[in-house]
């Protein structure tokens, strides 16, 4: 069973406690488990590891360093030393020997019982299982998600990279990169283990095997528990869609092969008729669904996504892209045209047509350049210009927002939070929501 632990910094930064960090200020990321107290001279047969060891030295040691040194070679993390009713102060002997050998002292004042103290442990780790809780819900919802995207894979394998703030790759154990090859074959070859993770440079790797590829996580700190279940579900997901899209995967590449709509397109007319027409942009598996069985080999698995040419008086609905009719000639243009609006309608939730207000009157070149001078702290972080894109489409509304994006509330407020820390810009008023709408809608 995994327990859970707190940062020893949190614990000192509750100002209930009145906690007085006397030494090893450098240490107070050390994980405490629990607080435990002992009056006894030599403690340690009863350690696990991990403690905050709350003492008032009723029975203070004789030998203060080889005190201090047991604690150590036990694994605690920090000693609470109680002044009164036995000290008026904390011993220096301790102080002394806690500085020599890098153990974190604290001074628990005369106020707070060291009842308190563990409680107040108590209360935090409590909030930490909540928030992974909480953390593991959303991330179950966004990745599955993600999972009924066109391109399934690509989609949760971002997701999880999002969610994880991580590296996430599927690779073939025989084409893996170098410096991971050898754990990647031996995970994969169900003669070893069935996972596995290591340090590879400055990053921490773990190795899962999904089908006969393996998932390769890679990041600057260690997964937690409740990240280790994140990616769980990830390879639930990835093992699935591994196996449908095996069944399915000449049906997709004949698709693909004929119908890239950037490439010349035959047989038009035969299909939609004559002209003008419309290029559909979407990322739906169910809109795809139904486009490709009305329009067949008009419909192309592309970058993530799908798209469709279609006749111009065509209705569509759901989170689409749609381009201006044109004609033949005209389907690369229509193609860019309608995955730029792609963005705008997925976070709408409705079909995004081009603009015949106010953005069709504005010079394309000075748009854009309007854009990238108004969102430049952003650019490069497409998780706040997604997150400010659907925020300001839904009007501003949390819940609302947080239900098209697929997270918490919570996270929608941190993330608005931050990009109006970024620039600098008051998001309640009308003339900044105003401005920044215009400007994702001329980024692209």
């Amino acid at each position: 069973m995994v327990v859970q632990t707190v940062p020893l910094k949190d614990l000192v930064a509750r100002v209930d406690l009145g906690l007085t960090v006397l030494c090893g200020a450098g240490a107070l990321h050390r994980p405490v488990r629990w607080a435990h107290v002992s009056e006894l001279e030599d403690p340690t047969p009863y350690l696990v590891g991990e403690e905050l060891l709350l003492t008032a030295g009723v029975r203070f040691p004789s030998d203060v360093p080889a005190y201090v040194a047991g604690l150590v070679s036990s694994g605690v993390s920090a000693i609470g030393f109680g002044i009164e009713p036995e000290f008026p102060t904390v011993p220096s002997s301790l102080v002394e020997a806690c500085e020599a050998q890098g153990m974190p002292l604290l001074e628990v004042p005369p106020s707070t019982p060291f009842l308190a103290v563990s409680q107040a442990l108590g209360a935090l780790l409590a909030e930490i299982a909540v928030r992974e809780q909480r953390m593991l819900a959303d991330s179950q919802r966004v990745l599955t998600r993600a999972a009924t995207r066109v391109r399934p894979v690509e989609s949760v394998l971002t997701t999880l990279a999002v969610v994880l703030n991580c590296r996430a790759d599927l690779v073939d154990p025989a084409s893996a990169p170098e410096d991971v090859a050898s754990l990647a074959a031996r995970v994969s070859s169900g003669r070893g283990p069935r996972s596995a993770s290591a340090q590879v440079g400055e990053d921490h790797v773990t190795f899962d095997p999904v089908e006969s590829a393996v998932l390769v996580v890679r990041r600057v700190t260690p997964l937690s528990p409740a990240e280790r279940a994140v990616v769980a579900v990830a390879l639930a997901l990835l093992g699935l869609l591994r196996r449908d899209l095996e069944s399915e995967r000449g049906q997709v590449a004949r698709l693909a092969a004929s119908a890239v709509l950037r490439s010349q397109v035959s047989g038009v007319e035969k299909v939609l008729g004559p002209g003008p027409y419309r290029v559909v942009a979407g990322e739906s598996r169910a809109d795809y669904d139904v486009l490709a069985q009305r329009y067949g080999p008009l419909v192309s698995v592309l970058d993530g996504g799908f798209l469709a040419l279609v006749a111009s008086g065509v209705e569509v609905s759901g989170p689409v892209g749609v381009s201006s009719p044109v004609a033949e000639t005209g389907v690369e243009r229509a193609v860019d045209e309608a995955s730029a609006l792609l963005a705008r309608a997925l976070a709408t939730g409705e079909p995004a047509y081009p603009a015949a207000d106010l953005a069709s009157l504005v010079d394309p070149v000075a748009a854009r350049e309007f854009a990238r001078r108004q969102l430049a702290p952003l650019l490069g972080r497409p998780e706040l210009i997604g997150t400010l894109r659907v925020w300001l489409a839904q009007h501003g509304g949390w819940d609302r927002a947080a239900t098209v994006l697929g997270v918490h509330r919570n996270s929608v407020r941190h993330r608005i939070s931050h990009v109006e820390r970024l620039l600098d810009r008051d998001l309640g008023t009308a003339d900044a929501r105003a401005a920044l709408w215009l400007a994702l809608t001329w980024l692209d």
